[in-house]
């Protein structure tokens, strides 16, 4: 699983949240102005992000938005986002803001959630398998696995070499067998 990109990730977000698979810094901050005002705060990150905060502020015509903006700007003061999200230190931006950033840095450590999870996961398959007696070979013609992989999981908690989807399915077989 790859980490993302701060830009990368508040853009994908940003497109999502206005339904458009084309990106358009005017017509987004347009829709920001008029029909989707949620868009503020992520187009603003995006933004600081990509560098292109003059430009997005020569789009904004809406004055209260733009002052929040210009406030926002001033409690960032040139910081890099994917830093600040990923440290502990947001605590000036607005909830609206660093809720973002929360949401980021979720997303950022993601594969280390998913690697512990698999790693509940596979101590509770082993320890089901061992009390139940099932070989690896009956789980995988069960479930269509690949038996080296399942093998390598469960022999030696190779976490690496299976899914959580695939973990977790193991452990559901064991626990119903």
């Amino acid at each position: 699983m790859r980490r993302p990109t701060f830009e990368r990730w508040i853009r994908r977000y940003l497109l999502s949240l206005a339904g458009t698979e084309s990106f358009s810094l005017r017509k987004l901050a347009a829709m920001a102005q008029t029909e989707s005002p949620r868009l503020a705060e992520p187009l603003l990150l995006y933004a600081c992000a990509s560098g292109s905060v003059e430009r997005l502020l020569g789009f904004v015509w809406r004055r209260e938005l733009l002052d929040s903006y210009r406030s926002v700007l001033e409690a960032i003061g040139g910081r890099d986002l994917a830093g600040l999200a990923l440290g502990s230190e947001i605590g000036g931006l607005p909830l609206e803001y660093r809720k973002f950033l929360d949401s980021y840095r979720i997303a950022y450590r993601k594969p280390e959630s998913a690697g512990e999870s698999k790693r509940l996961r596979w101590e509770r398959s082993r320890m089901l398998q061992l009390e139940k007696g099932i070989s690896t070979a009956q789980i995988c013609r069960a479930l269509a696995l690949n038996v080296g992989n399942v093998n390598a999981y469960l022999k030696h908690g190779d976490v690496g070499k299976l899914s959580l989807k695939n973990a977790t399915d193991i452990m559901k077989f064991l626990y119903e067998c």
